[in-house]
């Protein structure tokens, strides 16, 4: 009898498992049209390979922005893989995403812990699920007080102030994403730390050195500890080492300042908790158990470095996003410079209501942040059924199983033209008169981003300092024109760091 190779029989095993399980997802989904790949592009190893004719890709909800979901004509559809990975609803539309966001906490949604930075440093806002999040919502959101608002405004100037001599006038400079990384750090360490750090970082071993020194690190090795196993910093690999020494130092730091800012915090609340005015101190003081909501202290700095990286190249990439395409649109970029000076005079006396007041530069940062979203997309896992009310391409409600994930396509519906009418121009009037709430960029609903309005103050703040001094231009290759540069800036945006956006472009600054 003939008998074929135990590795034949077991591949054959496999492969036959598996297309019955892509049978059973159909199935399972209601044979809703989509996606039928290979492997699943969001996990290993699917977002290891590069998009190619055969594999969609990690970068595809990018790469098919404006052919995605059947040229829009779907606004939710499926992807089941055939060999390896999970099927999921995938969401297309603002309106969809609205109603999940919306939901999600009376539908019980969860996101997933492979989604997640929980395994890097545990339980934080951004991680837990359930009656877990609303502690830490309980006590994150608060802490984003009115006084830290104020804070944010004043910090900006003055970290703007010492940022302005690396800013050559004339010169074509290629490292502004860089800058703006290193201002949105500075912002976060002096307004959610309550650490004075200088905007030239120093060579010195005192305490607030050492701790900026080593979160720098942190802030740009975030992708290498969310994907590397712990044991691999063990080897004799310099730069490992020193990746690890580094959040070594950067968590033993923050458990050292917690202990000196509970003693601080008790004096503070004495005179009131208007006296404290940066968001760690905040949180330090809600570890007393006695307090309805508390907080450990492990829990404390997992939510601390969330935020910390949630601002930091988000921020960064919205804000190198918003002054490249103001470059290449000069006439919005008048119009938001007569606005700053309109509603803010004299640069010096900037108040919290005057940001508030710059309608139109915050609609031009969410026009930026819409056309290159610094998130590719939101997964949540759906512990029980629930229904969404699907448009296209008929009306119709959907039941989403029990058991699956639904993936919202942030670049899909960034630039689905039903939402948003000629998608891939920049055009900062559509979120005017009354700026909408972008929904991108912080979502919406009870588990919307707890910090979106410090990083509209901050951003706001950082655009009204810099346009007002500045006016951008983005360089031109010879020949190019403008509609052909925004094309090369869009098809040239890629992930830098754990955030999406244009990177390093090179812009030109001339003095007004």
């Amino acid at each position: 009898m003939f008998k074929l190779p135990l590795p034949i029989c077991i591949g054959a095993a496999f492969l036959v498992y598996r297309v019955l399980r892509f049978w059973q997802q159909l199935a399972f989904h209601g044979y809703l049209k989509g996606y039928r790949p290979l492997l699943d592009p969001h996990s290993l190893p699917g977002n290891a390979i590069p998009a190619n004719w055969w594999h969609m890709g990690f970068m595809w909800p990018w790469l098919q922005r404006k052919t995605a979901h059947f040229h829009h004509t779907y606004d939710l559809t499926t992807l089941v893989p055939l060999l390896m990975g999970k099927s999921m609803y995938v969401v297309a539309s603002v309106d969809l995403a609205r109603q999940i966001w919306r939901n999600e906490v009376k539908t019980h949604l969860l996101k997933p812990s492979d989604f997640t930075t929980e395994g890097v440093w545990g339980s934080s806002i951004a991680s837990a699920n359930g009656d877990d999040w609303k502690r830490h919502r309980r006590v994150v959101a608060p802490a984003f007080s009115p006084n830290m608002l104020v804070r944010a405004v004043e910090e900006s100037a003055l970290v703007y102030k010492s940022m302005k001599p690396d800013l050559q006038s004339d010169a074509v400079i290629t490292n502004m994403h860089a800058l703006l990384l290193r201002f949105t750090l500075v912002m976060i360490c002096r307004c959610g730390f309550g650490m004075d750090v200088d905007w030239k970082q120093g060579a010195a071993n005192d305490g607030i050195a050492v701790f900026d020194r080593a979160l720098s690190v942190a802030s740009a090795t975030l992708i290498h500890r969310l994907i590397f196993p712990k044991w691999l910093y063990k080897l004799p690999v310099r730069s490992l080492r020193k990746i690890d020494q580094c959040w070594e130092t950067v968590l033993a730091l923050i458990a050292s300042l917690a202990a000196g800012r509970q003693a601080e915090s008790s004096t503070l609340k004495e005179l009131g908790d208007d006296e404290i005015n940066d968001l760690f101190t905040k949180l330090v003081s809600c570890t007393d158990e006695a307090a309805r909501y508390s907080l450990t202290p492990a829990e404390v700095t997992g939510d601390m470095m969330s935020l910390l990286f949630a601002g930091n190249e988000t921020t960064g990439s919205a804000l190198m996003s918003t002054l490249v395409f103001l470059g290449l649109h000069p006439e919005e970029q008048q119009t938001a410079f007569e606005e700053i000076m309109r509603v803010v005079p004299s640069a010096d006396d900037m108040t919290l209501r005057d940001v508030s007041n710059l309608k139109y530069l915050l609609a031009c940062m969410h026009e930026a942040h819409r056309l290159v979203p610094a998130t590719i997309n939101l997964p949540r896992d759906v512990p029980e059924d629930f229904v969404l009310r699907s448009m296209l391409p008929i009306e119709r409600n959907i039941v989403i199983r029990k058991g699956s994930r639904v993936m919202i396509d942030v670049m899909a519906v960034c630039h689905n033209p039903h939402d948003f009418p000629n998608p891939e121009s920049y055009n900062p009037a559509r979120w005017m008169p009354d700026v909408k709430d972008d929904v991108i960029m912080f979502g919406a609903g009870p588990r919307a981003c707890v910090g979106r309005r410090f990083a509209q103050v901050e951003a706001v703040a950082f655009l009204a300092h810099f346009l007002r001094d500045w006016r951008v231009e983005t360089v031109l290759l010879d020949g190019e024109t403008r509609f052909a540069a925004l094309e090369r800036v869009l098809e040239g945006a890629s992930m830098f760091g754990t955030a999406f956006g244009v990177g390093e472009v090179p812009i030109k600054i001339l003095p007004r």
